[in-house]
C-alpha cells in the first residue's frame, strides 16, 4: 500500500483470496471523511460526502423564512426518536470563509441537531453527513432555500416576498444591472421556483410599501391594495402632486394600520387580514388621497373606480373632471360639496362685494392652481371658514 491509499500491484502468482484482501486493504486505506472535510481549503470545494461536526456548521443567514417552522416539536421528536440526523445536509460555502453553512434548506434540522447535541453531548448528535455544494453565488443559495422552503412547509406570503427581492437584488448586483420582472421570473423557473412576473410585482409592492403589516399580508388583500395604489397614482399624476408627499403620506397610513393590528394580534403565528380590514385600508387610502387632491372622498372613490374599470388610459383632463365634478345627491360627498350646497341654498349675502357662490369658485380656482403648480401641500381649504 502507498501512503495515498494507491493499490499495490499484485504479485503474479497471488491467489483469488490475496487479490480480494488487497483491495480490503485498499478501501481501509482511504483517507476519513473528517480529515478530508480538515484538508479542504475555502474555495476548493467540489461535490462529494462528507462529515461535519453540528457545530462547524451555520444556518443560512439570508434565509427568508421570518418564523419558526410550525414542525419543529414533530421534526425534533423525529431526528430524537432515529437517534441522530440520518439524512444528509446540502452545505456550501462563500469564497474565503472557514465555515460551511445550509445550502439547501435544511436550517431547522441543523438547529435542532445542535441543540441536542449542546443538551446532551451524545455523540449521535455529533456528525452530521453532508453534501458539499461548490459556491455559485448568493442568488444561487437564496433560491435553493426559497425552493426547499416551499417544498418541506407552508411558508408565509410575507416570507416568500422577502426571498423573492432577495433574489432580485443579488441576481442585479451579480449582472451590475437593473433586472426586469420577466427575467427575474424565468431566472426563479430555472432554479424549480414558479414565480410568475405578475406575482413578482405583488411581492415587491409588498417589501417597498407594505412592510410594517408585511406578517398579516397575504396575495389576494395586497393585490387589492396594490390595485387602489395604482390607481390613486393615475389620479395623482393627473393632478400633478408632489409624488414624494404622496408617498410620505401613505408611509404614515400603513405605520398607523400596523399599530392597530399589531397591537390585538401575534406576530409568530399571524391571522390573515380579513376582508372588512382590507376594506378599511382601500377607504382610508382613498380619504387621504381626497385630502390631498383638495377633492371630496366620494369624488376620489368614483374616479379612482373609472381608472381601474376603463379599458384605456384616461386623459388627465377627464380625471380632472372627475374629481371636480360636484355631486349634489350623493349623501357622502365630503366637506367642499357641503359648502357648495349652503352656499346655493342660502341667500346671497356680501362681504366686501363677495356673496358665497364667488367664494367657493374662487376656492375651486386656487386649488387648481395649486395642483397644477404642485402647491397642494401649502394650501388647505377649511370648510368651518367662509
Amino acid at each position: 500500500m502507498e501512503k495515498r491509499g494507491k493499490l499495490q500491484p499484485p504479485a503474479s502468482h497471488a491467489t483469488t483470496g490475496e487479490r480480494r484482501a488487497l483491495l480490503v486493504q485498499h478501501s481501509l486505506a482511504v483517507k476519513e471523511a473528517a480529515n478530508a472535510a480538515a484538508d479542504l481549503q475555502p474555495g476548493e470545494d467540489v461535490d462529494g460526502w462528507m462529515l461535519l461536526r453540528c457545530m462547524d456548521i451555520d444556518c443560512y443567514d439570508r434565509n427568508p423564512r421570518v418564523r419558526t417552522n410550525k414542525r419543529y416539536a414533530d421534526i425534533r421528536a423525529s431526528i430524537e426518536a432515529r437517534g441522530g440526523l440520518k439524512d444528509a445536509l446540502s452545505v456550501t460555502r462563500r469564497p474565503g470563509a472557514s465555515r460551511y453553512m445550509c445550502y439547501f434548506g435544511g436550517n431547522t434540522r441543523l438547529q435542532i441537531v445542535q441543540e441536542l447535541w449542546l443538551e446532551t453531548h451524545d455523540a449521535r448528535y455529533e456528525w452530521i453527513r453532508v453534501v458539499v455544494h461548490p459556491w455559485a453565488g448568493e442568488a444561487d443559495v437564496i433560491s435553493a432555500h426559497l425552493a426547499e422552503n416551499e417544498n418541506r412547509a407552508e411558508t408565509l406570503f410575507w416570507e416568500r416576498a422577502r426571498g423573492t427581492a432577495l433574489l432580485k437584488s443579488e441576481l442585479e448586483s451579480e449582472l451590475q444591472r437593473p433586472l426586469s420582472l420577466r427575467e427575474l421570473s424565468e431566472h426563479a423557473q430555472r432554479c424549480g421556483l414558479k414565480l410568475h412576473s405578475v406575482t413578482a410585482s405583488i411581492y415587491l409592492f409588498a417589501i417597498d410599501y407594505l412592510a410594517p403589516i408585511g406578517l398579516h399580508l397575504t396575495h389576494e388583500s395586497t393585490a387589492a391594495i396594490r390595485s387602489r395604489f395604482g390607481c390613486l397614482e393615475k389620479l395623482a399624476d393627473a393632478l400633478n402632486l408632489d409624488p414624494l408627499v404622496r408617498k410620505s403620506a401613505f408611509e404614515e397610513l400603513v405605520a398607523d394600520f400596523a399599530t392597530e393590528i399589531n397591537a390585538v394580534r401575534e406576530m409568530d403565528d399571524p391571522p390573515r387580514l380579513g376582508k372588512d380590514e382590507v376594506e378599511l385600508i382601500l377607504r382610508r387610502m382613498t380619504s387621504q388621497f381626497a385630502v390631498l387632491a383638495q377633492c371630496t372622498p366620494a369624488a376620489a372613490e368614483r374616479a379612482a373606480l373609472a381608472v381601474a374599470s376603463a379599458d384605456r388610459q384616461l386623459p388627465d383632463s377627464e380625471i380632472r373632471r372627475l374629481l371636480c365634478e360636484p355631486q349634489p345627491c350623493d349623501a357622502t360627498s365630503g366637506a367642499t360639496d357641503a359648502v357648495e350646497r349652503r352656499a346655493a341654498a342660502a341667500p346671497l349675502r356680501t362681504r366686501k362685494g363677495w356673496h358665497a357662490r364667488t367664494r367657493v369658485r374662487l376656492s375651486k380656482r386656487i386649488a387648481d392652481f395649486a395642483n397644477a403648480f404642485r402647491l397642494s401641500d401649502c394650501v388647505r381649504v377649511d370648510p368651518k371658514l367662509p
